[in-house]
């Protein structure tokens, strides 16, 4: 490896240090993630485009509670030039041992903005508040985050983290941490990895830390097919999963993969 190489590595190694430490005494679970990580990125989509997923998750906790969202679908729209408007639905699949819940689940809403742009010396850094509203009975929940990103050649580190305010009878407010870190593999493909903890969100939970792997591959100029696989490994022991497809648009007929 060369030394320029080994330099970038190491820059790159110093920023997930330093995402992993901007909420080091706050832990939470982004409502909307950088897909296919549970950690989000600050990259909003392009003024005019959009960004299209469906797919599914699911979740074991290796003791019999498994929950499944199937499907899934998340909106992006570039509505101005660094600003996103998102918007995801679910249907949801909860099997609890006893009780087994079927139905509509959460909706999230949120704005992205990014105020800093990446240069040479700096990430790009975005504020990206989102609400995300249950089903009839259930509280909203707010979460409040930054998120931060840089680039070397083929390498993306990409992180921060926020506060949920979570006032629902039982619950507690809680924040999140987590950093991810991804390299180009070939021209539309690129594999990553991500570490993360959250806060427990009610007075009886526990705290969590997980890590995932995942890997995104471009099938031609507007499509891609996104997956990531993880499990807890302090906290609830939990397995999940997540998979789903991209559909590109915007208003030029060509696009880079």
């Amino acid at each position: 490896m060369g030394v320029s190489v080994r330099l970038g590595v190491v820059r790159l190694v110093a920023v997930v240090g330093t995402l992993a430490g901007i909420c080091v005494s706050s832990i939470a679970r982004p409502a909307m993630a950088g897909p296919p990580y549970v950690t989000d990125d600050p990259d909003p989509t392009e003024y005019r485009h959009w960004e299209i997923y469906t797919g599914f998750t699911y979740q074991n906790d290796g003791r019999g509670d498994v929950e499944t969202t199937l499907p899934f679908a998340e909106f992006n729209y570039g509505a101005m030039p660094n600003v996103q408007v998102s918007i995801s639905t679910e249907l949801n699949d909860a099997d609890f041992g006893a009780e087994r819940r079927e139905g509509y689940g959460i909706t999230d809403f949120g704005i992205k903005t990014r105020f800093v742009q990446e240069s040479a010396n700096r990430p790009q850094i975005s504020f990206y508040p989102s609400v995300a509203i249950p089903p009839a009975g259930g509280h909203i929940v707010t979460l409040l985050p930054l998120w931060l990103q840089k680039s070397s050649g083929p390498w993306t580190a990409f992180g921060g983290g926020g506060v949920y305010l979570n006032r629902g009878p039982g619950a507690r407010d809680y924040t999140f941490v987590g950093g991810a870190l991804e390299r180009a593999i070939s021209p539309g493909m690129t594999i990553g990895a991500e570490l993360y903890h959250q806060g427990a969100d009610t007075l009886t939970d526990s705290d969590t830390t997980a890590a995932n792997v995942g890997m995104i591959a471009q099938v031609g100029a507007y499509h891609a097919i996104l997956f990531s696989i993880g499990r807890s490994f302090h906290g609830e022991n939990s397995l999940s999963a997540y998979t789903s497809y991209e559909f590109a648009l915007g208003p030029h007929e060509a696009r880079e993969p």
